[in-house]
C-alpha cells in the first residue's frame, strides 16, 4: 500500500469535509466519490474478510469495501431488516464489525457493535437495553452465550458466519438505500464497563464524523504514512479513527492480534508509520523489551482511552525516528489523547518525544474541535491549579446513552458533559490528570488520587512493569492499597513498599498500606478493552486486617523509621557533597565520574531520561537525608542546580543530620501533581 496513490491532496480534503452529505451513515459510499483511486489498495484486514463468493481476502481499495457492504447490506434487507431495528454484531474484534455496521447503515438500520471480548452475561445485558432484531455473531461465541440469548423480546433471528459463506454481490434496489438526517441513529457501541454496567453510547449520523470533519480541514499526512490500528475495533475510538482513514485515503491495516507479540509482528511486516491502540497494549509492548528495528519505520504513537504512564511513554519514544528540516532525527513521537466512547473525539492531546522535560500525567492542551472546563460539583469553574470535575463540549460528543437517559443526564453539569476524571489546569492552559472520580481513596488524612499515585509509583521503582492503586479497607478507613506486577521475580516486598511511599510522600500522596505482587494475570483483571478492573480490587482489599500478603502485616515500621543519621547511598562514601552527587550520577548513567561536568545538562548533554533522574533524585535524597518538592525536582538540570539544592536544604549547614530520611528538613511534603 502506498499513500501517495490513495491520500488526498488538501483541496480534495477540504471538499470532502465540506460536503453536506457526509455523515457516519453513508460514508463509504461518499469515500467512494471522492477518492482518488478507488481500486488501489487502502486497508488490509488481519483476520481477512470473506468477500461475496466466500473467499478470505486482506487487501481491499475503498471501491471493494464498499461493494461488500452493499452486498451484506442486500443480505439483511432479505432478512427483513428495516430502518431503525437494531442487529447486534457480537464476534472476536476485527475489521468484520466496521463491514457490518457500514452495511446495515446502509439501509437505515443500527449496528449494536459488541466487544468480542465482553463476558457473555454482560453482553446480554447490552442486548438486552438495545432490542435488536437479529444477532450476527459466530459458532464460538454461539457457544457462550449458550441458549440465552432466545430470551430477547425483539429477537427474530440469528446467524453465524459458518450459516453464510458469502454474501453474494448483489447491489440494493431502487429506494431502499437509506438517507440520514443529522441526528439519525447509525450504531451503538459501549463502554468499558470497568467503573460499572457498561453503557451503549449512541453515535448519530453528523456528530459521528465531527472528527473527521475536523482532522480533515486541519491535519494533512505525510505521502509515506501507514496506520497500523491494534485498538479493539468495535470500540468507538476504532470506528472514528477508521472513518477517518478511509474518507482521507490514509492506507490502514487493522489488526485483531492486541499483544505485543503481535504488535511486533504487524509493525516488522507493514512498516508502519503510526500506530493507534490502547493504553494496555501499548504498555505491555513498553515493558517486552522490543526489538527497536520492528518499530524502525514507527514516526508516531497514538494512544487513546486512559492517559498513558510517563515511565512507559518513555520506553516508546527511544524507537523509531523522524525527519525534521530534511535531517534525520531518532526517536518518535507519543501522541496521549484523553478521550473516551462518550467523547467521540480527543478532548485532550499531549506530545511527547525523547527530548521532551518529564511531566508526568500532564494531558496537554484541548484542541481545536473541543471545549474543555474544570468544574466544581455546583458548576461554577474551578480556579488554576483547583483540582475539580473534567467538562466537555464539543460536536463529537455522544448524543445520549440508548434506553437510558437517566444516567445521560446525569453526565452533565451546567451544560458540560463529564467524563468522570479529576484534573487541573495550570494559568497556561495546560490540563494534567489526577484521577477518575470513582476511583479517588478517601483516607482519613487527605485523598488519594489513585492514577497520580500508580505515576509516580512506576518512575520510583523501575522494576515495576505496571500497577494499580486502590482502595483497601482497614477497619473502618480506607487506606490505598497497591498491586505492582514486577519485570522479574525477587524483588523485596517491604523495600518496595518504602521506596514507593518516599516518592508518594515528595508527591503529596498518602502513604500506601499494603503493597502487594501480582503473580498472575487474575491479579491484576482487566476488562475488554485492556483498562484495570479496580472495582474487582476494592472488593479483593476491603477486609485488610483479615487478608494474608505478601506485603508486611505493620507496613509502618518499614515507611516510618525514627529520626537518624541520614541515609547513605551504600554505592557511594566520597567525602564532599560534590563527589556523592558526581558519583551517584555515574552510577545511575553507568558513566565515569570525571565525564560529569558540573554545569553537564542531565537531560540534554548526559542523555539522562525521566527514568534514570528519578532514580538519581532519589538516591541523592537517601545519601543527604533530604526530600525535594516536586517542582523542585524537575528543575534540577545539572550537578550545580542538585549542589545548590543541598545548600537550600541546610547540607553543610547541619541541618541534614538527624532529617527523617523520609521527609528531609521540611515539613512540606510537595506539591501534588
Amino acid at each position: 500500500m502506498s499513500a501517495r496513490h490513495t491520500l488526498l491532496p488538501r483541496p480534495a480534503r477540504i471538499a470532502l469535509a465540506r460536503d453536506p452529505r457526509l455523515g457516519g451513515g453513508n460514508l463509504w459510499r461518499i469515500a467512494l466519490e471522492h477518492s482518488r483511486a478507488p481500486d488501489a489498495p487502502l486497508l488490509v484486514s488481519d483476520p481477512p474478510l470473506v468477500v461475496g463468493d466466500g473467499t478470505p481476502q486482506r487487501e481491499f481499495g475503498i471501491a471493494a469495501l464498499d461493494a461488500l457492504a452493499e452486498a451484506w447490506a442486500c443480505h439483511y434487507l432479505d432478512r427483513g431488516v428495516r430502518p431503525r431495528d437494531r442487529v447486534a454484531v457480537y464476534l472476536d474484534d476485527s475489521f468484520e464489525d466496521h463491514v457490518h455496521l457500514a452495511a446495515l447503515a446502509r439501509i437505515g438500520a443500527i449496528a449494536v457493535v459488541v466487544n468480542g471480548r465482553m463476558p457473555p452475561e454482560l453482553a446480554l445485558g447490552l442486548l438486552d437495553r438495545a432490542d435488536p432484531v437479529g444477532l450476527y455473531t459466530d459458532p464460538a461465541h454461539l457457544d457462550l452465550l449458550a441458549g440465552r440469548h432466545r430470551e430477547l423480546s425483539g429477537l427474530r433471528w440469528t446467524f453465524t458466519r459458518a450459516d453464510v459463506p458469502g454474501p453474494g454481490n448483489s447491489t440494493l434496489p431502487d429506494g431502499a438505500r437509506f438517507r440520514h438526517g443529522d441526528n439519525d441513529p447509525v450504531f451503538l457501541c459501549h463502554s468499558s464497563g470497568t467503573t460499572g454496567r457498561p453503557k451503549l453510547v449512541t453515535w448519530t449520523h453528523r456528530q459521528s464524523v465531527a472528527g473527521t470533519r475536523f482532522r480533515l480541514a486541519n491535519q494533512p499526512e505525510p505521502d509515506d504514512s501507514l496506520l497500523l490500528c491494534a485498538a479493539p475495533l468495535s470500540h468507538g475510538a476504532a470506528i472514528a479513527i477508521t472513518f477517518f482513514a478511509l474518507a482521507a485515503g490514509l492506507p490502514m491495516v487493522a489488526s485483531a492480534d492486541r499483544g505485543a507479540a503481535g504488535l511486533a509482528r504487524a509493525a516488522a511486516a507493514h512498516r508502519p508509520t503510526t500506530i493507534f491502540a490502547f493504553n494496555h497494549t501499548l504498555a505491555e509492548l513498553a515493558v517486552s523489551e522490543p526489538d527497536p528495528a520492528n518499530f524502525a519505520s514507527v514516526t508516531d504513537w497514538v494512544n487513546v482511552g486512559d492517559s498513558a504512564h510517563e515511565a512507559h511513554v518513555r520506553r516508546l519514544v527511544r524507537m523509531g525516528g523522524r525527519t525534521i528540516g530534511g535531517n534525520a532525527v531518532p526517536g518518535s513521537v507519543f501522541n496521549d489523547i484523553l478521550g473516551s466512547s462518550e467523547l467521540g473525539w480527543a478532548a485532550l492531546r499531549r506530545s511527547t518525544t525523547r527530548d521532551t522535560p518529564s511531566s508526568p500525567r500532564h494531558l496537554g492542551r484541548p484542541g481545536s474541535a473541543m471545549k474543555v472546563a474544570v468544574l466544581r460539583a455546583d458548576g461554577s469553574h474551578a480556579d488554576v491549579g483547583e483540582v475539580g470535575l473534567l467538562g466537555v463540549r464539543g460536536e463529537s460528543v455522544t448524543t445520549g446513552y440508548w434506553n437510558d437517559s437517566d444516567t445521560y443526564h446525569r453526565s452533565f453539569l451546567g451544560g458540560w458533559f463529564l467524563s468522570g476524571d479529576l484534573v487541573r489546569r495550570t494559568a497556561e492552559n495546560h490540563y494534567f490528570h489526577v484521577d477518575r472520580v470513582v476511583d479517588t481513596i478517601h483516607t482519613r488524612e487527605s485523598p488519594g488520587h489513585s492514577v497520580l499515585m500508580e505515576e509516580v509509583i512506576l518512575l520510583a521503582l523501575p522494576e515495576a512493569a505496571d500497577c494499580a492503586v486502590v482502595a483497601g479497607g482497614d477497619h473502618d478507613a480506607s487506606v490505598p492499597v497497591a498491586v505492582v506486577r514486577l519485570r522479574e521475580d525477587g524483588a523485596d516486598p517491604a523495600a518496595l513498599l518504602a521506596r514507593a511511599n518516599t516518592a508518594l510522600a515528595a508527591a503529596g500522596q498518602p502513604d500506601l498500606a499494603f503493597l502487594d505482587i501480582a503473580t498472575d494475570d487474575a491479579d491484576l483483571p482487566v476488562g475488554v478493552t485492556g483498562k484495570v478492573l479496580k472495582r474487582q480490587l476494592r472488593e479483593k482489599y476491603r477486609d485488610l486486617p483479615n487478608r494474608s500478603t505478601h506485603a508486611p502485616q505493620a507496613p509502618q515500621a518499614v515507611v516510618r523509621p525514627s529520626s537518624g543519621p541520614p541515609q547513605e547511598d551504600p554505592m557511594t562514601h566520597p567525602s564532599t557533597p560534590e563527589a556523592t552527587v558526581r558519583a551517584i550520577a555515574a552510577t545511575v548513567l553507568e558513566a565515569e565520574p570525571e565525564l560529569i561536568a558540573p554545569d553537564a545538562a542531565f537531560h540534554a548533554r548526559l542523555e539522562m531520561d525521566s527514568l534514570r533522574k528519578t532514580e538519581f533524585v532519589a538516591r541523592v535524597e537517601r545519601a543527604f537525608g533530604v526530600r525535594f518538592a516536586v517542582e523542585e525536582a524537575a528543575e534540577l538540570d545539572c550537578l550545580t542546580d542538585v549542589l545548590a539544592a543541598l545548600r537550600r536544604h541546610g547540607v553543610g549547614h547541619g541541618i541534614a543530620t538527624g532529617a527523617d530520611p523520609r521527609t528531609g528538613p521540611h515539613t512540606d511534603r510537595g506539591a501534588s501533581r
